[in-house]
């Protein structure tokens, strides 16, 4: 470990400390990764260089994060730990904590009669879940969750994530924060929200290895795709039906070109590409054609890209808040915006991003002048 002059041991730039816990941390399941993914998904929601995250909204994204993982895979259930521990009453987990709590939410859906949910998004069985007679029944069995969540993030990951070999000072967060939260230090959020688009994947492919590894006994080869089984953006993607009402808002034409939609021809895209941000508000989905996003991609949009999108959001809001609602779909554009605006704010003045101007599709340089004028849009 390197010094930094003065006798003491540098600290690890973020960026090499996620590096090497995907390289040198001791695991015996997903805990660790399940924290790194939390942290990359909350880090451009962050005001601040050294905030404090509180260690309920910590638990909230670590639950939904983990909530799709507990759908069969070729009929099997996926487990996330090799350790078994023995409880208090003499009964043995098999599984993380967030998995145990998962599936018992899961079973509870099904007591309920709604078991048609257990394999929608967390925010679609939330908002399904307003107004019902199991609501409150729901309610409490997510609060006594989350509850459990909390305390077992307390023990592993959150007092272990940043023990490597060779002792390194904490790279993420501070050790001694108030158990109410967990405070990252100076750069922390920059570096995750600027380098995450490039973190994420490698935090998910380790974590999609380690899922195979314990469940090594049990997948029948050949295994398909764990990772996008676990990871793929299929399955928090709106339905059909859903999909067709942001056609009409957008009046049957692509927000960015203009052109026409072919009624089966629609291509969703994420405005705040899903490689950089985990959004899935649906105030960040705009239909286009196939060819318009695959050439976009997982770029950035630039400052007459942004506009028309605001101008569409804003136009369409109502409309959007019906679609959602109507679907019991998630719906939140100062979060899209919030997340946007930490993005461009991290971004570097060269990172490409993508325009359709006068016919022709261009991913040019950002640029200092095109950094502020998308975050004065966006603020």
């Amino acid at each position: 470990m390197s010094s930094d002059g003065s006798g003491q041991t540098a600290r690890l730039d973020p960026v090499q400390g996620v590096l090497e816990v995907l390289d040198r941390a001791a695991m015996t399941g997903t805990n660790k990764l399940g924290l790194l993914l939390t942290l990359l998904d909350l880090a451009p929601t962050l005001d601040g260089e050294s905030p404090c995250i509180a260690r309920q909204e910590v638990a909230e994204r670590y639950l939904e994060i983990h909530w799709e993982h507990a759908r069969p895979y070729q009929g099997i259930t996926l487990r996330q730990s090799s350790a078994r521990k023995r409880r208090d009453d003499g009964t043995v987990a098999d599984d993380t904590t967030v998995m145990q709590e998962i599936h018992r939410l899961r079973d509870l859906l099904q007591d309920c009669k709604r078991g048609d949910l257990r394999d929608k998004p967390l925010g679609v069985v939330e908002r399904s879940a307003e107004g019902t007679t199991w609501h409150l029944e729901w309610a409490e069995a997510l609060e006594t969750a989350l509850a459990k969540v909390r305390a077992a993030l307390l023990k592993n990951p959150v007092r272990l994530l940043q023990e490597l070999p060779g002792s390194p000072e904490p790279f993420l967060y501070d050790l001694h924060s108030d158990k109410s939260g967990l405070t990252l230090l100076p750069g922390v959020v920059q570096s995750l929200t600027k380098f995450g688009g490039v973190l994420r994947p490698l935090v998910e492919f380790r974590f999609a290895q380690a899922v195979m590894r314990i469940n090594r006994e049990t997948l029948q080869l050949p295994v398909d795709d764990v990772y996008s089984h676990l990871f793929g953006r299929d399955r928090v993607m709106p339905p059909p039906k859903m999909r067709e009402r942001l056609v009409g808002i957008q009046g049957g034409h692509c927000i960015y070109t203009g052109d026409k939609l072919q009624d089966a021809g629609g291509s969703l895209d994420h405005v705040v590409p899903w490689s950089r941000a985990r959004l899935s508000q649906i105030e960040n989905f705009v239909m286009t054609s196939r060819s318009v996003n695959s050439k976009k991609s997982d770029s950035l949009l630039a400052p007459t890209a942004m506009e028309q999108w605001l101008d569409h959001v804003d136009r369409g809001s109502e409309d959007l808040q019906d679609c959602a609602r109507e679907h019991g779909w998630m719906a939140d554009l100062d979060s899209v915006r919030r997340v946007a605006f930490h993005i461009y704010k991290a971004a570097d003045a060269n990172t490409g991003v993508w325009s359709f101007e006068n016919g022709e599709h261009r991913v040019e340089p950002l640029g200092d002048d095109g950094k502020h004028e998308v975050l004065a849009l966006l603020q």
